[in-house]
């Protein structure tokens, strides 16, 4: 008894260390990948604005402002955790749009983006709207094609956000598997139960 009792508590010991070093060593894994995170925003950043430098602002202003604005989506992306205030998620949709119109050619795509009401202060997840957005571009638009997106925002209820928008020039076997969406749906569900 005393001979298996031994054995045992050494395997509990041995199996507890080996435990405690897979953790240890999981926990070390994390934070280079957490430093490798912060490098790469961090190399990103410096490379834009060295191209912004490189630049002649005066000769061609449109790529110093996309530059500028990828920038700015950038630093939304890497610096925004927590919920913010739907009116910070509504300034990254506007740069998000100004930097997707620059793959079209001039009055291709009419992108309509509308904000009714003032209670643009609701705590909202960021990101949360980029997914239909993209979706407007990428199922509604094409290059050498006139199409329209139209986007509304309508925060007149303090206690609620409406979210709408279209593309009428949606494009019937557009590749996808759907994926998007039920990503955004599942990160809904876990957001906002039987809220949305």
């Amino acid at each position: 008894f005393i001979v298996s009792t031994g054995y045992a508590l050494g395997r509990i010991v041995w199996q507890a260390t080996l435990d405690q070093k897979s953790l240890l060593l999981e926990k070390k894994q994390a934070e280079l990948n957490a430093l490798r995170l912060q490098l790469q925003p961090h190399f990103l950043f410096n490379a834009l604005n060295n191209l912004l430098a490189m630049v002649d602002q005066q000769r061609n202003p449109a790529l110093a402002g996309a530059i500028d604005q990828l920038s700015h989506l950038l630093r939304h992306v890497v610096d925004t955790q927590n919920p913010i205030v739907v009116s910070q998620e509504i300034d990254f949709i506007r740069n998000y749009i100004q930097i997707q119109l620059l793959r079209y050619a001039e009055k291709e795509v009419n992108f309509d983006l509308q904000v009714l009401g003032t209670n643009d202060q609701q705590l909202v997840e960021p990101g949360i709207f980029i997914p239909f957005v993209e979706n407007a571009f990428k199922h509604g638009t094409e290059p050498e094609t006139r199409s329209s997106i139209s986007a509304l925002f309508d925060l007149r209820n303090i206690n609620q956000i409406f979210f709408r928008i279209s593309n009428p020039n949606f494009r019937h076997g557009s590749s996808g598997n759907g994926t998007g969406l039920n990503d955004i749906q599942r990160r809904l569900e876990l957001l906002y139960p039987d809220q949305y």
